[in-house]
C-alpha cells in the first residue's frame, strides 16, 4: 500500500459532517508486523546544537557571567566628527533612528561611504519601533546585491520583499542615497540610478522615521535630510549621538567614576574594561544571577592597573550582601584573582559587584563565575545537559549553523582566559568561545552522541577576503586534532589540552547554507574540500550543503541536482533544510516528504545511489502545540522515508527566553530553570519508542499521519499517530494473527488548543498522558482527538 501521507479529501468530507452529538467512524486499519517496510535508521532522531540566543555561552555551558571579557560592547558606534556620522563598531545590526514615527509619505536623502567591514549599508524608513520597519540593504547578502527588507511587529524576524538589484558598495567612495516612499510605492535610488520601484501590496505600516545602519561594515554618513512630497523639510543636519561612560553589554556601572572600554593591552582579542573612582568606589555590577543554598561559587577575574588601588568583589540580593572579599592593588602586569563564595542564602536576582577603592583605576578582563559543582561535572549546567540526555540523541550537529561559517576553532581550544572572541555578534551575542571543541565531545559523550562538525570553508560574505587555502588546511588541522593520534601535531595539541586518547569524529559537513555562492561554485569547492578531508582521515563520513525549502528551482530541487551531479561520489549525505510556517502542521510534513522522494530519485540515478539525506534543519516557527504536530508528522515521514533518508535534526535546539527572535526551540530556559517546548515533548515521546523496523500498516488512514514500526527485538510494536484534524478519529487496528496481543496502551498528547503552550511558570501544561483502549482479540480500538498526537505501544505475548 501507499504510506500513510495523504489527507484525502473524502476523509475531510466525512470528518466535516460530523456534529458533535455523533461518534466519529473508525477508520479500520491492518498491522502486519512481520512485513517489514524498510530500516529505520536512530539518527533521524539526531539534534542540532548551534550558538545561537546563549545556547552554549550562557546556557548549556556553566558559566554564568555573560560577557565576561566586554567584547560585545558599543565602543565606536555612532560618533560625531567633522558634521558627519561615524559607525567605528564591529556588531551587526547596528541602527541610529532619526525623527517621528508619524512622518508618512517623505522622501530620504544622504550620502555614505564604506570605511571598512564585509557589506554595505542599511537605509532606514518608515522605522515605528526596533520590530516594525523597513531598511534597504545596500551591498547586503556578502556584498552582492540590493533589496527592500521589512519588519513586522508579529513576525519573528525581518524579511526580503520585492526584487534584487545585482551590485556592490566599494570601500572609501561616497555614494548618493534617496528613498522616496508614497503610500505602498517605495523608490530607492543609488546615485542617481533607480534601483528598486516596488509598491508593497501588504501595506505593512504606513508611517514611520527614518535611520541609518551597518551590518558588519564600518562606514560614514553626511548630509541626511527629509522632506515630506510636498517640498517640507521634516530633518536636516546631523543627528544627536549620546555619548554615555562605556561600559559593555551585559554589565552596569555604580559609583563616581569613569568607564571606558580600553583597546590598549586587553588580556585578549580586542577590550579590557577600565574603571577609574572618584572620591568614592566605582565599579561595575551584573544582575539576574540565580544564587542556590549550599553551592560554593568558584569566581575569578584578571586585572591591571595604571593607578594602583584595591579591588572588591560583593554579592548582593534584596540590598544585603551575601559575600564580600577585598584584594591587593594589581600592578601593571595582567594577574588572575581567585574567590570562593560558600552561599547560605537563595536568590533568584542576585548582584555580583567589581569594585576599585577611591582615586584609583583598574584594567578588568575575563570574569568567570562558576558553581563548584558544575565545575566538577566538567563545567555544564546540569539541569540542562539532563534535558539533552533526555532525548536520546545519536547525533548532535554543531557548532552550526550561520554560526559554523566564521567559526575558527582554534579560538575555543587551550585554558579558558586565553580563547578569543567570534569574529561577529551574532544572535543577541558575542561568543566568547567558552564552549569549544574539547566542550562540545565530551558533552557529546555525556549524553550518548555522535559528534558531528560542520567546518568553515571561508566563503567572503563571512570571513571577508581570504585564501582558501587557509582554510583548507584549517580544516584538516581540525581533523587531525581530533582524530589524529598522539604522536601527530594535531593529536599533541589535543593532548597538551588533556585528551589524549583520539576523539573518532566520523561525521563532518562542508559548511552550512552556502546557497549564496550558487550551486555551480559551492560544488567545485567540495570538489576541492572533500578529498583533502579524506586525506586527513580516509574514514570519516562527509555530508555536502543540499537545498532550502522544497521549492523546485532556485535553492531547491535544482540546487540538489548540481550538487549530486557534480559531488555524489564524493560525499556520503545530502544536508537539506526548511523551516515551516506552523499553520501548515498538516500539510507540510506531506509536502516535505514528497520532497524527499524526488530528490531520492536523483540520487538513485546519480553516479553514488547509496548517497542518503540527512535534514540537518527543521522545524515549525513556533513553540505551542502546532509545532509540537508538525513535529510528529514530519518524524513520521522521516521513518516513512528510512530507505533513502537516515539522518536528521531539528533547531533550535536551546534558546534563552531572553532572545530577540527564533521562538522555536525545543529547550527554553532562564537562569533558574527550563520547559520543553512541545516539539521536545512530541519528539521524546517518538524517540523513547524507537522501533528500527517500519512494518506494513494497510487500510484507509484518512487524515490521519501514520508510521508503524517494531523493537529491534520483536517483542514490541509501536504505532505513531498525529490526528491533525479539528475532528477526532476513532480508531479500529486488526493486528496480524503473527503478532499475538499481549498488552496495549495509547501515551496522548491533546492540549486544549492549537496555542497551548508549556512556559517557565507552567513547564507541563503539555505532556503525554495515558488514554484508554480496548482489546480484543488481534483488535484494539482507540480514539484520537482533534489536533492530537500519540503512540500506541503493543507488546507480544
Amino acid at each position: 500500500m501507499k504510506p500513510f501521507n495523504l489527507c484525502l479529501s473524502l476523509g475531510i468530507l466525512l470528518s466535516a459532517g460530523l456534529t458533535a452529538a455523533q461518534e466519529p467512524q473508525p477508520v479500520e486499519l491492518t498491522l502486519n508486523p512481520d512485513k517489514i517496510e524498510n530500516r529505520i535508521d536512530e539518527n533521524i532522531y539526531g539534534h542540532f546544537l548551534e550558538h545561537i540566543y546563549h545556547s552554549c555561552n550562557g546556557g548549556l555551558w556553566g558559566e554564568l557571567i555573560w560577557n565576561r571579557s566586554f567584547e560585545q560592547n558599543s565602543a565606536g558606534q555612532w560618533s560625531i566628527q567633522d558634521d558627519q556620522v561615524r559607525q567605528d563598531g564591529q556588531g551587526t545590526n547596528q541602527r541610529l533612528y532619526i525623527g517621528d514615527p508619524d512622518w508618512r509619505d517623505y522622501e530620504f536623502t544622504l550620502e555614505a561611504r564604506k570605511t571598512g567591514g564585509q557589506e554595505g549599508f542599511l537605509i532606514l524608513f518608515r522605522v515605528r519601533n526596533e520590530q516594525e520597519f523597513y531598511w534597504c540593504n545596500l551591498g547586503g547578502w556578502g556584498n552582492q546585491y540590493h533589496r527592500l527588507e521589512r519588519g513586522l511587529r508579529q513576525g519573528n524576524r525581518w524579511g526580503a520583499i520585492g526584487p534584487q538589484a545585482n551590485g556592490r558598495i566599494e570601500s572609501d567612495r561616497w555614494y548618493a542615497i534617496k528613498v522616496r516612499c508614497q503610500g505602498p510605492h517605495i523608490q530607492v535610488w543609488l546615485d542617481k540610478d533607480l534601483i528598486i520601484d516596488f509598491t508593497d501590496d501588504q501595506q505593512a505600516h504606513l508611517s514611520g522615521g527614518v535611520g541609518i545602519g551597518t551590518w558588519s561594515t564600518q562606514a560614514v554618513f553626511r548630509n541626511l535630510k527629509v522632506t515630506d512630497l510636498a517640498g517640507k523639510v521634516l530633518f536636516e543636519g546631523t543627528p544627536s549621538v549620546l555619548i554615555d561612560d562605556q561600559v559593555a553589554s551585559s554589565w552596569k556601572s555604580f559609583g563616581n567614576g569613569q568607564f571606558l572600554l580600553e583597546r590598549a593591552d586587553p588580556l585578549n582579542s580586542a577590550y579590557s574594561q577600565k574603571i577609574t573612582a572618584a572620591a568614592a568606589p566605582a565599579g561595575l555590577r551584573q544582575d539576574s544571577l540565580v544564587l542556590r543554598s549550599g553551592e560554593t561559587y568558584l569566581g575569578s577575574f584578571w586585572a591591571r592597573s595604571d593607578k594602583p588601588a584595591g579591588l572588591q568583589v560583593r554579592f548582593l540580593a534584596n540590598d544585603q550582601v551575601l559575600y564580600e572579599k577585598s584584594f591587593p592593588a594589581p600592578g601593571s602586569a595582567w594577574k588572575q584573582y581567585a574567590f570562593e563564595y560558600p552561599c547560605r542564602t537563595d536568590a533568584k536576582d542576585a548582584t555580583i559587584q567589581l569594585s576599585v577603592a577611591a582615586s584609583g583605576s583598574a584594567y578588568l578582563d575575563q570574569v568567570s563565575l562558576m558553581p563548584a559543582s558544575w565545575h566538577q561535572a566538567d563545567g555544564f549546567r546540569p539541569d540542562l545537559l539532563d534535558a539533552v540526555a533526555e532525548l536520546h540523541p545519536p547525533v548532535i550537529r554543531w557548532p552550526g549553523g550561520c554560526f559554523a561559517s566564521a567559526y575558527r576553532w582554534k579560538a575555543g581550544i587551550g585554558p579558558q582566559h586565553k580563547r578569543a572572541v567570534y569574529p561577529r555578534e551574532i544572535w543577541d551575542d558575542l561568543d566568547v568561545n567558552s564552549f569549544g571543541t574539547d566542550e562540545f565531545v565530551a558533552m557529546c559523550r555525556k549524553v550518548g552522541a555522535e559528534p558531528l562538525i560542520v567546518v568553515n570553508i571561508g566563503t567572503a560574505n563571512w570571513n571577508g577576503p581570504v585564501k582558501e587555502e587557509d582554510f583548507l588546511q584549517e580544516v584538516c588541522d581540525w581533523i587531525e586534532y581530533c582524530n589524529g593520534p598522539a604522536d601527530s601535531p594535531g593529536g599533541r595539541l589535543r593532548a597538551a589540552n588533556g585528551h589524549p586518547e583520539p576523539y573518532r569524529v566520523k561525521y563532518w559537513e562542508i559548511d552550512n547554507e552556502t546557497w549564496h555562492l550558487g550551486a555551480e561554485n559551492y560544488a567545485a569547492a567540495v570538489q576541492r574540500f572533500a578529498p583533502r578531508m579524506k586525506q586527513a582521515d580516509p574514514s570519516i563520513i562527509l555530508a555536502a550543503c543540499g537545498s532550502a525549502g522544497y521549492g523546485r528551482r532556485g535553492n531547491g530541487l535544482a540546487w540538489n541536482q548540481t550538487i549530486i551531479e557534480r559531488c555524489a561520489e564524493m560525499i556520503d549525505y545530502l544536508s537539506i533544510h526548511h523551516y515551516e510556517n506552523p499553520d501548515n502542521f498538516r500539510e507540510g510534513p506531506l509536502r516535505y516528504e514528497q520532497f524527499f522522494g524526488e530528490t531520492a530519485e536523483l540520487i538513485r540515478q546519480s553516479k553514488n545511489p547509496d548517497l542518503k539525506i540527512y535534514v540537518s534543519e527543521w522545524n515549525a516557527q513556533s513553540t505551542d502545540w502546532r509545532t509540537g504536530l508538525y513535529a510528529g508528522g514530519l518524524l513520521n515521514a522521516f521513518e516513512r522515508s528510512g530507505a533513502y533518508l537516515q539522518l536528521a535534526g531539528p533547531a533550535l535546539f536551546l534558546r534563552h527566553v531572553s532572545a530577540s527572535a527564533w521562538d522555536n526551540a525545543f529547550i527554553n530556559f532562564d537562569a533558574a530553570g527550563w520547559f520543553a517546548a512541545p516539539n521536545y515533548v512530541v519528539m521524546k515521546l517518538w524517540r523513547d519508542h524507537f522501533g528500527p523496523q517500519r512494518v506494513e500498516l494497510t487500510g484507509p488512514a484518512e487524515d490521519l499521519n501514520l508510521s508503524a514500526s517494531k523493537s529491534a527485538d520483536g517483542r514490541q510494536v509501536y504505532l505513531k499517530a498525529v490526528n491533525p484534524a479539528a475532528q477526532p478519529q476513532a480508531v479500529k487496528l486488526h493486528v496480524a494473527s503473527g503478532f499475538p496481543i499481549g498488552a496495549a496502551e495509547l501515551q496522548l498528547i491533546d492540549p486544549p488548543s492549537l496555542r497551548a503552550r508549556n512556559s517557565l511558570a507552567q513547564p507541563a501544561a503539555i505532556q503525554p498522558h495515558k488514554a484508554t483502549t480496548s482489546v480484543s482479540g488481534q483488535e484494539i480500538r482507540f480514539t484520537l482527538p482533534a489536533y492530537s498526537a500519540g503512540v500506541l505501544s503493543i507488546n507480544r505475548r
